[in-house]
């Protein structure tokens, strides 16, 4: 497994380097950060016990303030740890590793093939063989699987599904509309693609990524807001996220988060809509779970069978 973890870095990098991509490093330690709501971050105290900042959970507000400073690269990539609080189980660790890229002038369609194109090196340098791939609508799979439309189906809808799928929630009123859409998806939905295939997901609903472009498509006779945003899974197993990424600075703004209400002090959001002021280039942006990546490839049914050191044996 080590001498697989090595390949499968090398490849990927080798792949992203021969499209003229730059490794770079960013801080692990960041100020505050919370633009994910369902994300819990690790909080740091200076010897003192003042607040020092928080574990990055992804290096993506400091690699597009990289790109803002020089938009001539063609593209960027990271690849090392981010962490998570509270994440442990069978898909998860709270410290993992994370290959996220940027490609400049491309659009959606052109980075879902760029990352299909690292996930097939990825299976050729560990001596398997090119998997099938099937492109899915995310609107088609709720109607197909769960007979409504996740557009513009309301709370009380939702939770009814989700009740006759035989999903029990403890505190169902905590969850709001995007809660139950996701609930829907990983527990209904997701399990139903085939192991040995990639799946690739489009037509996320327009409030379920906030750092992605909107787009207008066509769905049962409406027409419909979405995110610029996939999914690809390898199996059951949700590989990799992205986005055609916005990059106008007044409606990032309006759709993130406000700091207020999270308790931080913003100095993390100003300094990215600053340097989305100078101005970010036409961009697509992954973020590639490589333990979940190596997890598929080599059929294991745990995180922990892939990393050297999980939580358990720290």
């Amino acid at each position: 497994m080590l001498d697989a973890r090595a390949r499968l870095k090398r490849v990927l990098r080798d792949e992203l380097e021969r499209r003229d991509s730059l490794e770079v490093d960013t801080p692990a330690l960041i100020r505050s950060g919370d633009f994910e709501p369902n994300i819990a971050l690790f909080r740091v105290s200076s010897p003192d016990g003042s607040p020092a900042g928080s574990l990055h959970s992804s290096p993506e507000l400091m690699m597009k303030r990289l790109l803002c400073a020089h938009p001539t690269l063609p593209g960027i990539h990271y690849l090392g740890p981010v962490f998570r609080a509270g994440e442990a189980g069978a898909r998860h660790n709270p410290e993992f590793t994370m290959l996220e890229w940027y490609e400049t002038g491309s659009d959606l369609d052109a980075a879902i093939s760029t990352t299909l194109e690292l996930i097939q090196a990825a299976r050729q340098a560990l001596d398997l063989t090119p998997a099938p791939v099937a492109h899915r609508d995310y609107g088609l799979l709720f109607r197909e699987r769960l007979g409504l439309d996740p557009y513009h189906a309301d709370t009380a809808m939702l939770q009814r599904t989700a009740h006759l799928s035989g999903i029990s929630v403890h505190e169902p009123g905590r969850l709001d509309r995007d809660d139950w859409l996701d609930l829907l998806m990983s527990t209904v939905i997701e399990p139903s693609f085939p192991d040995d295939r990639l799946t690739v997901v489009k037509g996320f609903p327009a409030s379920q990524a906030a750092m992605a472009r909107l787009e207008t498509i066509d769905f049962e006779e409406h027409r419909v807001r979405v995110a610029a945003r996939f999914e690809v899974f390898g199996g059951k197993l949700e590989l990799a996220n992205g986005y055609h990424e916005l990059a106008d600075p007044a409606e990032q703004a309006e759709r993130l988060p406000d700091p207020a209400k999270s308790g931080t002090d913003g100095r993390s959001r100003r300094l990215f809509l600053e340097a989305l002021e100078h101005g970010l280039p036409d961009c697509s942006g992954v973020a590639m779970g490589f333990d979940r990546l190596l997890m598929w490839l080599t059929e294991q049914p745990t995180l922990d069978t892939v990393l050297p050191f999980s939580e358990r044996r720290v």
